[in-house]
């Protein structure tokens, strides 16, 4: 294959992925609402195209297999199938078998996968075959993402290309008299890759959220002349409504590329400020003012380039309930709210598996079963409820049940049975209920496909505090819980404070900060555990940030020190430092290997001096530190 070859049809997989997904979507739907012809129409017109573009481009095999595929969904469209739950389930493993096979060729290009034992059963179902039995056959296992089912490469030859039929004629036919029909493809006779017009309208299997995606080529095809109106022939034709924005396709290591430069520019004008600081110079003052502005425009608009929806993931999570639900033979409806909330790829990417797991154990552990839901005077049909939102510079995501709820009680009796605690020990229920984060800790009594093992949870954990963020559970017994997550929105760029401590200076991340305050000596008293702050009629814990850096430093006397108050980790406290030196953006680095370890530290990055500081993550060090040092005593004379 020639470059413009491999790049055409790099350029379709990435259009089908979309499709796939899309598609996935539509089926879930089409099983709620089965008389919904407009849903059908649109299925079947995305079956359709991809069949016919994915013969264009030279996957015949896949193309054949989509034939099969869309049969079904003609007979569906025809009402001479009806959409029931066995026949959705041969839908979604079909489509989960085109993503398979739409991997496999981004891989390799010239794979062959087998497609028998598929196609093998959408002839049974065609054939009416197919029994409300073969819904056991949805899946003996639930992955931590989706349900994928597994491709076979195999060096068979390709199976010759469908004809069409008489059937397809006639859905064509009337497709057309009732739906808008997309211009079919066709490609011209090119010499090189820059033959392809950039102007050209692009071919779309379907309409896709922006996405940073490898760099291709748009696709040269025929215009719909037919749609097209000569002004000059009619005076009264009205005015073509305004172009929509149009987008192209950028490979991620230049958004990668770009947001490294921007980064470093944010560092150099960090330092030219703290320069023209020291000088008398108004006019230089002003243009670095200007400066200022544009390198925040700037900083935000190469953010949001790495800004995506959280539309696909959520969507993907109602394909979990169902197929979870069905395992457990429960009925659990899921409500999503916040989709369209963003977050950056780096995270969203690390965010799908941990999502998957609370989800499961919301519909397996949450939700009770019917006959129980009943006998406690619920509705039978449970709920979980999906929903992001932003707050204070971070992205929360919830996870909601109606179901029984975590007895903290039978928490601890389990985790005492299990050696986690000394039968003497006793913990608050909120403690008790944080042990399902405990690694190994499961209160499921059997172990089934869904859960039971013990792991899943603690994993969650890890991984999220990885990303920079933390997890916090609500539980009442007998109504239900709420896991709650809450991430960075970015990991490359964010407003912080320079804080002092001594001659040191350490940065905290300004969205974790609910507040700060000048302290006095009426501000703190020795409480039970230690130093306690009164803030607000509030007592709150008050730790030293030496102490908890294990620095022996003791503070000026001559300033009077500053507290951050800290709330959004669920269980308030203050931390006291010797000085705000500054509030600025700062260029998150990652720690070196040496540090990854470390608790309370989630990065590096350099200050306008060209000196690094150490980012802290005082919610995290008050957790293992705060309570294994001992509380440093007021030094005399100091507040």
């Amino acid at each position: 294959m020639d470059d413009w070859e491999i790049e055409l049809k790099a350029g379709f997989l990435e259009e089908a992925s979309q499709a796939i997904s899309d598609n996935e979507q539509n089926f879930l739907e089409l099983e709620k609402d089965p008389s919904n012809t407009d849903l059908v129409d649109k299925i079947f017109r995305l079956a359709h195209n991809l069949k016919g573009s994915a013969k264009a481009v030279g996957f015949s095999e896949l193309g054949a297999f989509t034939h099969e595929f869309e049969s079904v969904l003609l007979k569906i469209r025809n009402k001479e199938l009806l959409p029931n739950k066995s026949i959705v389930n041969l839908l979604l493993r079909c489509n989960d078998h085109v993503r398979s096979f739409v991997d496999t060729l981004k891989e390799n290009q010239l794979a062959q996968v087998d497609s028998t034992d598929l196609v093998s059963e959408i002839h049974l179902g065609l054939a009416g075959g197919l029994e409300e039995a073969a819904d056991e056959a949805l899946s003996t296992e639930l992955p931590a993402a989706a349900i994928e089912v597994a491709v076979e490469v195999t060096p068979q030859s390709s199976p010759p290309d469908d004809e069409i039929t008489l059937e397809d004629i006639k859905a064509l036919k009337e497709l057309e008299a009732n739906i808008e029909v997309p211009p079919p493809i066709t490609f011209e006779p090119v010499t090189s890759f820059e033959d392809v017009k950039a102007d050209a309208p692009r071919v779309e299997v379907a309409p896709a959220p922006v996405e940073v995606t490898a760099a291709i080529a748009p696709v040269a095809v025929a215009p719909n002349k037919s749609a097209e109106a000569d002004p000059t022939k009619n005076d009264s034709v009205k005015k073509v409504a305004a172009k929509p924005d149009e987008s192209i396709r950028v490979n991620l290591s230049r958004i990668e590329m770009l947001l490294n430069y921007v980064g470093e520019l944010v560092i150099l004008e960090d330092v030219l400020k703290q320069q023209v600081a020291e000088t008398h110079a108004p006019n230089l003052r002003k243009t670095i003012h200007q400066i200022n502005k544009v390198t925040k425009d700037i900083q935000g608009l190469s953010m949001s380039l790495r800004m995506i929806p959280l539309q696909a993931t959520f969507q993907k999570m109602q394909r979990i309930v169902r197929d979870t639900a069905g395992m457990l033979k429960k009925e659990v409806q899921l409500e999503i709210h916040g989709e369209g909330t963003e977050v950056d790829k780096s995270i969203l990417e690390s965010l799908s598996d941990p999502l998957v797991h609370i989800v499961r154990n919301a519909v397996d552990h949450g939700i009770e079963s019917a006959e129980r839901r009943i006998q406690s005077g619920k509705n039978p049909v449970g709920k979980v409820r999906l929903e992001a939102f932003n707050k204070a510079g971070q992205l929360y995501i919830e996870v909601e049940d109606d179901g029984g709820g975590i007895d903290p009680k039978k928490i601890q009796e389990k985790a005492k049975e299990k050696g986690v605690l000394k039968k003497h020990e006793s913990l608050s229920d909120q403690d008790a209920i944080n042990l399902v984060f405990h690694p190994g800790f499961s209160t499921k009594q059997e172990v089934s496909e869904v859960s039971g093992r013990g792991v899943g949870m603690d994993v969650v954990k890890t991984n999220i505090e990885a990303l920079g963020g933390s997890c916090h559970i609500d539980s009442v017994v007998g109504r239900g819980s709420i896991f709650q997550v809450r991430l960075p929105l970015t990991l490359a760029i964010a407003d912080a404070l320079v804080v002092l401590l001594g001659t040191q200076r350490f940065v905290v991340p300004l969205a974790q900060v609910h507040e700060s305050v000048k302290l006095t000596k009426g501000h703190i008293h020795q409480g039970v555990g230690g130093e306690v702050m009164l803030y607000r009629d509030e007592n709150l814990p008050l730790y030293r940030l030496g102490t908890l850096l294990g620095y022996p430093h003791t503070l000026d006397t001559e300033k009077s020190p500053i507290a951050l108050v800290f709330k959004n980790n669920g269980k308030p406290f203050a931390v006291m430092v010797d000085d705000i030196l500054s509030q600025q953006p700062i260029v998150m680095k990652e720690l070196s290997e040496g540090m990854a370890f470390a608790k309370g530290y989630s990065g590096v990055t350099i200050l306008g001096d060209g000196k690094p500081a150490l980012i802290l993550e005082l919610p995290e060090l008050v957790t293992y530190m705060g309570k294994s040092r001992p509380v440093q005593a007021p030094t005399k004379g100091a507040a």
